[in-house]
């Protein structure tokens, strides 16, 4: 049992990376991308593809990046062009129907859950250490340091850096941003660009762990959003412990035989449950502000 939630940490720590893509694309963009992991997977499978065949694996992890950004980028620029002045619901309604479609071009490309497994490359599935019976493979220390770099990375980013405070003032005041001079339309690009590319990276890291289907990899959104609730869409440290505290919570899913085949619920009780919590708290602060 202890086995399997250390491992689950490495997921844990890929969640995190998710939920934070999802929460800075809300923060500083004004969007909740459906579409963030089905991105991600096609890039990792660009990479996938091209490793198959031969090509350096840092080469083809180097193309696959480049394909993802310039994929999410395109569609940042169709909605800064099309739907800059829409409502929330309408823009992320824009990208629920291109997860869709991105998902239904990776099934055809790539296969589905029977038919279209790949072996990602896994050049952390070796043990670290072990102590005892618990064995620590690389993967761990790799996943928890690559989700804490980018949080303390971002955070710093949007708060002690002036592009940090262009890119919150693009979130909170679009028109002003504009009229003040600042370039919000290529801001936004650049966003999603990175946005892509750290998706595709995220899941080529949790792929060996989950297995290489397209399905699996593009349905990460359930999970990726689930974190981000944790960290009600603005906290990066919330969202970091809401990713670790999911890889935990599936690892132990995993060792339980009883609740194994349910572990994929798992993100939708997380999604419910603070729904409903926060609905309450809601309701309690409305009856006692009278």
């Amino acid at each position: 049992m202890v086995n399997s939630v250390i491992a689950g940490l490495t997921s844990g720590g890929g969640y995190a990376l998710l939920g934070l893509c999802v929460v800075l694309t809300y923060r500083l963009v004004a969007v909740v991308n459906f579409a963030l992991t089905a991105v991600g997977a096609l890039g990792a499978f660009v990479m996938v593809s091209l490793t198959d065949r031969g090509v350096n694996a840092l080469l083809a992890l180097l193309a696959g990046v480049v394909f993802a950004a310039a994929l999410s980028a395109l569609l940042g620029a169709a909605l800064v062009r099309w739907f800059a002045g829409h409502k929330e619901g309408t823009k992320a309604a824009v990208t629920v129907a291109i997860f869709v479609a991105l998902t239904a071009v990776g099934v055809r490309l790539f296969g589905g859950n029977s038919t279209g497994a790949h072996r990602f490359p896994n050049p952390f599935g070796a043990p670290l250490f072990t102590v005892g019976d618990v064995v620590v493979p690389q993967s761990v220390p790799v996943s928890l340091a690559f989700a804490l770099l980018i949080t303390v990375a971002v955070g710093l980013l949007l708060t002690r850096t002036r592009i940090g405070l262009k890119l919150q003032a693009l979130s909170e005041r679009p028109g002003t941003a504009e009229v003040v001079g600042i370039p919000a339309p290529r801001l936004a690009v650049g966003v999603w660009a990175g946005v892509g590319a750290v998706t595709t990276m995220v899941v080529v890291l949790v792929a060996p762990r989950l297995g290489g289907d397209f399905s699996t990899l593009s349905g990460l959104i359930s999970t990726a959003l689930a974190v981000a609730m944790v960290g009600a869409f603005r906290s990066l440290p919330l969202t970091l412990a809401g990713g670790l505290i999911l890889g935990c919570l599936e690892g132990l899913s995993s060792s339980l035989d009883a609740i194994q085949k349910y572990q994929g619920v798992v993100p939708f009780l997380v999604i419910l449950v603070l729904l409903w919590w926060r609905s309450r708290r809601e309701v309690w602060d409305t009856e006692h502000g009278r």
